[in-house]
């Protein structure tokens, strides 16, 4: 196995051995020991042992997250295959429509995962590094909900959008719109038929607020800080098929842009809502 040597010249500090030589597996995160360093060294050893720390961290919940990815994609796709044998195996034009029809929906369900694995992926800390530009919130939650409509209409929901002119956040304006467009997503996806979708855009002091409430099945308080958790579903959501991706992305964004999230009870007290308040002067 390669190895990775470190030398430390010791003449100039004095010390009778002419070098002091540490030496570890190129693979290894362990720290390295401090133990008979001149004094001078250690601080840069203890740099170096919480450099590997923080990288082996970075590594373990890397991972995590493939494993847990290749996982939550496996489902689906196996899910596609199977679909598409039952199409092939129809006797008649109504076995083969209904099993398009889930084949369709196969399809779209690992369709929306890879793109929230991707948008997730895209929000890790200097991967996405644009200049901060100033976002029109109330715009950019009126496009979101233009696009989202047809998605409501299906399921005959109730869609509003209500906003304070010109609130304006400084920051991504792509990842605050894939941050909007993620909570008006879950808030249809998991608001029953008929139901009612809220979105408030407004401004106090020197932050600005953005609400999407719903009268829903909500999420049980004691639930509220897992359902940020990567894969979490809460024991609504198995119902919409969701990925458990949603709350994850829309906490790494406000995170990216000093803004806070909080969840609590949505229209007249049933359902959820979210409410994410950004920093006037939020930036990336």
């Amino acid at each position: 196995m390669q190895t990775l040597g470190l030398a430390l010249v010791s003449a100039p500090l004095g010390i009778s051995d002419p070098l002091l030589k540490i030496t570890v597996e190129a693979t290894a995160l362990e720290p390295l020991s401090e133990a008979a360093l001149p004094s001078e060294v250690r601080p840069l050893v203890h740099a170096l042992n919480g450099l590997l720390e923080r990288l082996d961290h970075a590594l373990v919940a890397q991972r995590s997250f493939i494993a847990d990815a290749a996982h939550e994609l496996r489902t689906p796709l196996t899910a596609v295959h199977l679909q598409a044998q039952l199409a092939e195996r129809a006797t008649s034009d109504a076995e083969r429509a209904a099993a398009l029809s889930e084949l369709k929906g196969g399809l779209e369900r690992a369709t929306r995962l890879s793109e929230q694995l991707l948008a997730l992926a895209r929000e890790e800390p200097g991967v996405s590094e644009r200049a901060p530009v100033s976002v029109d919130l109330g715009a950019s939650a009126r496009g979101i909900v233009a696009d989202l409509a047809p998605l409501a209409a299906a399921k005959n929901i109730d869609l509003g959008l209500s906003e304070h002119p010109g609130v304006q956040v400084r920051g991504d304006a792509d990842a605050i719109a894939t941050l909007i467009s993620n909570l008006l997503d879950n808030a249809i996806r998991y608001t029953p038929l008929s139901g009612r979708v809220d979105v408030a855009v407004s401004s106090k002091d020197d932050a600005a607020a953005l609400a999407v409430c719903d009268n829903g099945p909500g999420i049980a308080p004691e639930e509220r800080e897992r359902v940020f958790d990567r894969f979490y579903r809460g024991a609504a959501a198995h119902a919409a098929r969701g990925s458990g991706l949603g709350l994850a992305i829309v906490r790494r964004i406000g995170e990216r842009h000093g803004a806070t999230v909080e969840l609590g009870p949505g229209i007249d007290g049933k359902g959820l809502g979210v409410t994410v308040r950004f920093p006037r002067g939020a930036g990336s």
